[in-house]
């Protein structure tokens, strides 16, 4: 398709419909099989509204746990599938030259207490803060990473519990509810038949959006990003690293001069500190 833009999806697990189950999570857990096929269906949905709505490629980043969890024999052929784990900018790997970003199956962050919450590590870290946004999800971290890049979220859709926030810091977005939380480890969600309509009528109205000028990258105020460890010696690895600044026992900042430069050393953190956890 000449001249076609290209569009960006990242998509995590935990704000998926019908997944409230840690062992539905990994690779070898005895419900993984199903998390794998609801996440890829739902991409599969994703993908094809926004071909049909002129982009192409479509960049989908698996972006959840050892992110090798969409089936790619089912991809078809106008998207990029990048998985795989390290791997820069982590959850929005690939996202670079991208007219819009779509999330898909994100959740919010554990003080908004919704289901399977946490904010990337949910063994290492305890809470994350930016600039502008006090116990941060990985919905407004990955959101001020594209901003950097000049790339606006034009859709969120996952755990309701997010909603607040995404109307908050991207107005502009559509949000769709994928569950609603019943408890942190049991949700309630619509019919597959709803939920297939839902994607398609939000992701056409989050085009419409974007191409009447309304959607914008979401720029971070400031770089910096906080945050507060499970344990000390967590802190006491980061504390070894440029740009750490020590706060208290559990806390250090991170300042390097580009927001996306911090969210690359929060990752290189968090596997550093999972070496003493094993």
């Amino acid at each position: 398709m000449m001249g076609a833009a290209k569009a960006f999806i990242s998509v995590d697990a935990e704000g998926l419909p019908y997944v409230p189950y840690k062992g539905m999570l990994m690779p070898g857990d005895p419900l993984y099989g199903e998390m794998r096929e609801i996440m890829t269906r739902t991409v599969l949905v994703a993908v094809k509204v926004l071909h049909d709505a002129g982009f192409e490629p479509i960049t989908v980043a698996d972006s959840h746990g050892a992110m090798v969890n969409v089936d790619p024999l089912r991809l078809p052929g106008y998207t990029v599938l990048v998985r795989g784990f390290p791997r820069r900018l982590m959850m929005v790997s690939g996202a670079e030259g991208s007219e819009a970003a779509v999330f898909l199956g994100y959740h919010s962050s554990p003080g908004l207490g919704g289901v399977l919450a946490h904010t990337y590590s949910g063994r290492i870290v305890e809470r994350v803060d930016v600039a502008g946004q006090d116990d941060a999800s990985e919905y407004i971290l990955n959101a001020y990473a594209l901003g950097e890049l000049g790339v606006p979220v034009i859709l969120v859709a996952g755990d309701s519990t997010l909603r607040g926030r995404v109307e908050k810091h991207t107005p502009w977005a559509v949000f769709i509810a994928l569950k609603e939380r019943v408890s942190s480890m049991a949700d309630a969600s619509p019919g597959w038949v709803e939920i297939e309509r839902s994607l398609k009528t939000g992701i056409e109205e989050a085009v419409r959006r974007l191409r009447s000028g309304e959607a914008e990258p979401l720029r971070p105020p400031e770089p910096w990003i906080r945050i507060m460890f499970k344990r000390p010696w967590h802190a006491d690895i980061a504390e070894l690293f440029p740009c750490v600044e020590r706060l208290d026992g559990l806390t250090v900042r991170l300042g390097c001069e580009r927001f996306t430069d911090n969210l690359k050393l929060l990752e290189g953190l968090v596997i550093a500190a999972y070496s003493l956890e094993r």
